[in-house]
């Protein structure tokens, strides 16, 4: 039987995460920014560690309280509803956390993941596009040698990389081979922070997104062993498109957060602006517009929902998912697109919260593949 309706237990993690995207992660995100691209700020990662969240992806047998995904989007809509860029740094995270889950050994889960528990707060990092590859990401110009001894040498670089000089640990795809093999020839690393050979490059200043810092990654005859393969030799290819296939539902929840604030912003203005004695949410040019937001914002939280399920039940997601990020991102674009033209000057008006929403919503059309890719996705399921 399908239900709606959220548990007692979700309903109070609910609550106590849009208190904390409230009061703390908004907040933070509209200083952070205004100001100059830069490392994660602390207090972000003080959340992280304050709140367990990093508990809610690792399994109990290496210290962590694991969430349903069901309840995970519930989690991620509302950091997405704080600040997008808090929940992309936190995704991030999640995709480290979920390749070593899918492929890695006992030993892998027991060495990195207790690492994210740090009372301190930490972050992991998922570094799979370069330069020239963009949306295709089926071969990689940084390449993974195998040498003597068990150890690979990987040279090359990845960018844009979320977290980029920030993680405990980056899990890197590279070419093994010559390329005569293709897809087969493709496989992950874990590489701990600090390994000898790895650089990253200045961070990025971006139109959106800014709180979640992005840089390049180099790797310049990094030396890692054998046994930090992720998975048997030529899997990385499978690897990162369950990865992936995973986490479009849950942005997909950080879009409908989104869509949600710049909604909910939207018709609070229209209630309190008046003109000739009236709201403006009375003119049925504005009360129409923010009916089909409130309309199309429950038919993406159910997609995403819907999503989740399956993923919780075993059961094939990739359409759905892909849907759910398709659709909730649109949305996102189309809410604050229409909330900028309602609140008129008040939103163009920096520091603005319909401003940053705007330019968070642009940029999540691109991550996770972008909405043609999702298109590309959906039609190869039909």
């Amino acid at each position: 039987m399908i239900s709606f309706e959220l548990t007692k237990d979700q309903k109070a993690l609910q609550k106590r995460l849009h208190s904390i995207a409230l009061d703390k992660i908004r907040p933070y995100s509209l200083e952070i920014d205004a100001g100059r691209p830069g490392k994660i700020d602390k207090r972000f990662l003080e959340i992280i560690a304050q709140e367990n969240l990093n508990a809610f992806i690792i399994p109990e047998e290496y210290g962590g309280m694991p969430l349903k995904w069901v309840t995970l989007s519930i989690v991620m809509e509302e950091l997405g509803f704080g600040c997008a860029g808090f929940a992309g740094i936190y995704a991030q995270t999640l995709h480290a956390v979920s390749t070593i889950l899918i492929g890695g050994s006992t030993i892998q889960k027991k060495t990195f993941l207790p690492l994210l528990l740090n009372p301190s707060g930490a972050v992991a990092s998922f570094c799979l596009t370069e330069e020239k590859g963009g949306s295709d990401v089926s071969s990689f110009s940084t390449t993974a040698q195998l040498g003597e001894k068990g150890y690979y040498r990987l040279n090359g670089s990845k960018t844009p990389i979320i977290n980029a000089g920030d993680a405990e640990f980056y899990v890197v795809w590279a070419n093994t081979g010559t390329g005569r093999k293709g897809l087969a020839e493709i496989n992950a690393f874990i590489i701990p922070r600090d390994t000898p050979g790895m650089g990253y490059g200045g961070l990025h200043d971006k139109p959106g997104l800014r709180v979640a810092p992005t840089a390049t990654i180099f790797l310049e005859d990094l030396k890692i062993p054998s046994s930090n393969l992720v998975g048997p030799s030529g899997s990385g290819y499978l690897l990162f498109t369950q990865t992936i296939d995973r986490g479009r539902a849950l942005v997909g929840s950080i879009c409908v957060g989104l869509a949600r604030a710049a909604t909910e912003l939207a018709i609070e203005f229209a209630k309190e602006r008046h003109v000739r004695g009236r709201p403006i949410a009375s003119n049925q040019g504005i009360g129409f517009t923010l009916a089909e937001l409130a309309t199309e914002l429950e038919a993406a939280r159910l997609l995403v929902w819907k999503a989740c399920r399956r993923m919780d039940k075993h059961m094939d997601y990739t359409a759905l998912s892909s849907m759910a990020k398709l659709f909730a991102s649109e949305l996102a674009v189309r809410a604050t697109s229409q909330g900028m033209l309602i609140l008129g000057q008040k939103g163009c008006k920096r520091p603005s919260l319909m401003d940053k929403l705007l330019r968070d919503a642009q940029m999540s059309r691109i991550i996770e593949g972008t909405s043609q890719v999702q298109k590309m996705i959906i039609a190869t399921q039909l």
